[in-house]
């Protein structure tokens, strides 16, 4: 009886399986976890000087997920020094129409997660709004002003994009400047004209976008929602000016104290190579002094000096460049604190701090050149190398900005080996790698001559890398030849032998593009362009014979190239595997070709080598 039931119960569900899949539409999947009924984003500058920012939104969630993991709290954060924070309005309209108020205790002040543990930001806050009456179908409706004392901001300044993570019915960007002055904007993407009015002293300028979609959620993106519309905006049409302004207080005067000059005078003693030593400063900054993300309009723009930096062994990016550039112009040598910016949002005639996401530190040294350093990591190459088309501004105390353009970052990795494979088996032979652009590691060999073994990985890894044969470096490209011992090269199943093929893992190996979707809505982002070439031949004892079949696989499209090549002449064996990647940016409409090389990349079997191994112990 007990199996009969238990029958009847596997043939109910899978009948209600099939009639479910049947009627796809009975529980439809909603497209996104919640919806933006209307948004509106006011910026106004008060003639006094003074700057308010107004937010405005209307927001029905659409999934239970919406509201407990994406959209139950909202986070104001703000200064109290010089800001203050009003809540307009804070309620929620529950699917049967029913309105419930915040109550009191849903508004909490806390310290925002980047201060913690940086008593010199402890003042900063931020509003925890918990929204009540929260269930699918309820709409959160929210309304503040954040005002902003004069002084704290050399012009009002914003860069906003037209689009939010979920669909947005009606969206309203609106800038306020009064009538006697000028918006200067750059719009990106598509992005439409605004409509300007003057009105009650004001001319306004209004950006009006209707039934926008969300954001795509897809992997391999331009990060920070670059390819997607976005206004940017001034009040100041110069950056010589906004960037005097920040550079005119105390921090850039770059002054450090007595206690610091000891510790870079020792530090200089024990590495007189200038470049060395520069490399030695930028580590104890790295590891000595903690990272705080406090963003720079937290803090009205204004940096501390290097010396109180130094003393509370922690400050925020821009500050950790002042620090560091500090202590590289008491070694004597010359460096300025860089900020970053992205290239499609750069504008000279834009005045502005608010396209700026990075900062770096720039040295320039008769042999190394300009290298821009990283104040978070020990970068092993020129940052303006690694980070494709961004502009590096030098900034300095009274003199001119310096402009960088970094141009598209290319990789170029080539590996070739004549490698023996004996009757134990063990493996010997010498590799050669080659590693240019962005992969070149020059910084980091003048740190650790060993630092390309570190790259070597398949069959081969740094263990199996004895003497190093040759070994030349420059800012350009990096060479190394190793002679190889590896005593187990092969892994074994029943009597044949699998040969991984040796690569380089801070290539296209280091991006972690492994699946790739069928299609794209989006264009897809890869760090770098270039070329990784592997040429080996594998001299094999006898007793050993080809597997894999001999084998030429040649792909050419709108995306680049790849070649596999298999082939064998006598004991030896050669191996080709190369790839070519023609642009950084792959746009949807050759996204598959993109996705044929990349796939090709990938397919473990043709990763390795079979051999049937007959004598393998």
């Amino acid at each position: 009886m007990k199996k009969m039931f238990s029958i009847n119960i596997a043939i109910f569900l899978v009948s209600g399986l099939t009639v479910f899949s049947q009627k796809e539409n009975v529980f439809p999947l909603p497209s996104s976890d919640a919806e933006y009924k209307s948004i509106v984003k006011e910026y106004t500058l008060n003639p006094d000087g003074s700057m308010d920012y107004h937010y405005v939104k209307e927001q029905k969630l659409v999934t239970y997920r919406s509201f407990h993991n994406l959209y139950g709290e909202t986070f104001i954060i703000f200064n109290p020094g010089f800001q203050k924070l009003t809540i307009n309005k804070c309620f929620t309209v529950m699917a049967d129409g029913k309105k419930v108020d915040g109550p009191a205790n849903s508004f909490n002040e806390v310290l925002p997660s980047f201060a913690a543990g940086a008593p010199a930001f402890n003042a900063l806050r931020e509003m925890v709004i918990t929204h009540t009456g929260l269930e699918r179908g309820a709409v959160i409706h929210l309304d503040y002003t954040l005002s902003t004392a004069k002084g704290n901001a050399p012009a009002l300044m914003g860069n906003e994009v037209l689009a939010e993570n979920e669909p947005v019915t009606d969206f309203i960007l609106r800038v306020k400047v009064p009538q006697n002055q000028k918006l200067y904007y750059k719009l990106v993407n598509g992005a439409a004209e605004p409509v300007i009015v003057i009105e009650n002293g004001f001319q306004i300028y209004t950006w009006h976008v209707q039934n926008m979609n969300g954001i795509a959620q897809e992997e391999f993106q331009k990060s920070f929602s670059e390819n997607y519309p976005r206004a940017l905006f001034s009040s100041s049409d110069s950056r010589n000016t906004v960037y005097d302004n920040l550079t005119a207080q105390p921090a850039f005067g770059l002054k450090i104290s007595e206690a610091m000059k000891a510790e870079v005078q020792t530090l200089k003693a024990d590495n007189p190579d200038p470049l060395s030593l520069v490399l030695k400063l930028q580590e104890k900054v790295i590891n000595d002094i903690n990272y705080w993300p406090v963003p720079m309009k937290s803090t009205g723009y204004r940096l501390r000096t290097a010396e109180e930096i130094y003393n509370s062994v922690g400050g925020s990016l821009p500050e950790k460049a002042v620090l560091l550039a500090a202590m590289i112009e008491a070694a004597g040598m010359e460096a300025d604190p860089v900020a970053i910016v992205r290239e499609p949002f750069y504008d000279e005639q834009l005045g502005t701090l608010a396209d700026i996401e990075d900062f770096a530190v720039r040295i320039e040294l008769k042999d190394a050149g300009v290298q821009y350093l990283s104040l978070v990591s020990a970068n092993p190459q020129d940052l303006a190398k690694v980070m494709s088309d961004k502009v590096f501004i030098a900034l300095g105390q009274g003199e001119k900005p310096e402009y960088q353009h970094s141009g598209s970052a290319r990789l170029s990795v080539n590996m070739s080996g004549t490698l023996i494979v004996s009757s134990d088996p063990k493996l010997t032979g010498e590799l050669s790698l080659e590693l240019g652009g962005s992969v070149n590691p020059y910084l980091g060999l003048i740190r650790d001559k060993n630092k390309m073994k570190n790259f070597v990985a398949g069959e081969i890894s740094k263990a199996d890398l004895k003497e190093i044969k040759v070994s030349q470096s420059s800012p350009e490209t990096s060479f190394q030849t190793y002679t190889v011992m590896d005593e187990k090269p092969f892994r074994r199943d029943s009597s044949w032998v699998y040969f991984t093929i040796p690569f380089c893992n801070a290539g296209i190996e280091s991006w972690g593009m492994k699946t790739l979707s069928s299609k794209r809505s989006q264009a897809v982002e890869i760090p770098c362009s270039g070329d990784e070439n592997y040429e080996y031949t594998l001299a094999l004892p006898s007793g050993y014979s080809l597997f894999t079949p001999p084998t030429k696989i040649e792909i050419s499209n709108k995306a680049g190239r790849y070649l596999f090549e298999l082939k064998q002449e006598g004991n030896k064996v050669s191996i080709s595997r190369k790839i070519r990647l023609s642009s950084r940016i792959i746009n949807p409409e050759n996204y598959a070709d993109f996705k044929t090389l990349i796939d090709s990349w990938n397919n473990p079997r043709l990763k390795e080598v079979v051999l049937n191994g007959e004598i393998v112990k």
